[in-house]
Order: structure tokens, then sequence, then C-alpha cells
């Protein structure tokens, strides 16, 4: 028996350690690790394939319940058809007080078309220690270049990516 507790602590301890959570120190200057972002469908993207393409990444996470960030993504949208070739859009929807539906029906609604993704577990929440939405962080290169917590307007959007 006290094997068996053992060997079932030791196995517990394992799985723990290798969850895949990460951490983010959103101080401007530092790197973000690579992690898994989830479209409304599933579909898995490794982040560093949207952070490492030669652009830099507006990456935003929100809320369809949230009314600051109902007053900030038609910005978001207008800044997306803007400089989508130039700029990676990232939005990912909290799941925070929330649901994989209710996101969904938002973006139809609003027809937005920059790309969309789930926290469907609350990793990239935890990971980038969001505690409101928006929050809007600009990344190239997998460094936080800045990171602003609250609704942002087309204007500052801009000045964000000003060369």
């Amino acid at each position: 028996m006290k094997k068996l507790l053992i060997m079932l602590s030791l196995f517990m301890t394992f799985v723990l350690g290798c969850a895949k959570t990460f951490e983010v120190n959103t101080e401007p200057g530092n790197k973000v690790p690579n992690f898994e972002l989830k479209d409304f469908k599933g579909v898995k993207t490794k982040s560093r394939k949207i952070f490492n393409n030669g652009k830099p990444t507006l990456f935003i996470v929100a809320a369809e319940w949230c009314p600051d960030c109902h007053a900030e993504l038609p910005d978001v949208q207008k800044f997306y058809d803007e400089n989508k070739d130039k700029v990676n859009v990232v939005v990912v929807f909290t799941n925070r007080k929330s649901s994989l539906q209710n996101a969904k029906k938002y973006v139809e609604a609003q027809k937005f078309t920059f790309p969309v993704y789930y926290d469907f577990d609350g990793s990239i929440s935890k990971g980038f220690k969001i505690t409101e939405v928006p929050t809007n962080v600009k990344i190239d290169k997998s460094v936080i270049e800045d990171f602003q917590k609250g609704t942002m307007q087309i204007d500052g959007l801009n000045k964000m990516f000003a060369n």
C-alpha cells in the first residue's frame, strides 16, 4: 500500500509538472514563451509562428461582455483592415464570465474579420496576468514592446505601431 501511494504521488507530481502552463513577464523587453492559441474550432497554432513571422503583432485579450471591448474592437477591425499586410492582429477572447458560444455569436454579429482565438482553459489570461479587458500588447519577434490595459482607439493603435 505504501509503495502504491509513493508511486501515485510521483505520477501526480510528473503530470502536474508537465502541464502546459507558461508565465509572461509583461514588462517591455521581455520575451514571450511559446504557447498554443486555439481558434473557435479548437484548431491549434503555436504563438511563435505568428510572433516570429517578420511582422509585429497586436495581441489583445478581450471579452464579448465587456463594454470597453465593445468600444475598442470596431477600431481594431479598422486597424486590421488598414494594416493586415504589415501587422499581425490576434484577438483572444477570455473564458472568464463567458462561453465559447457567446464569443462566437458576438464576433459573428459584429462581422469581425480579424483573427480570433478563445482561451478555453484560462491559461492565456493567467500566463499574461490579465486583470482587465481589453489588454493590448505589442509583440515583435516574441518580445514585448508595449503593454496597455484599457481601451485603445484607432489613433492609439496607429501610434503604438508607428515606426
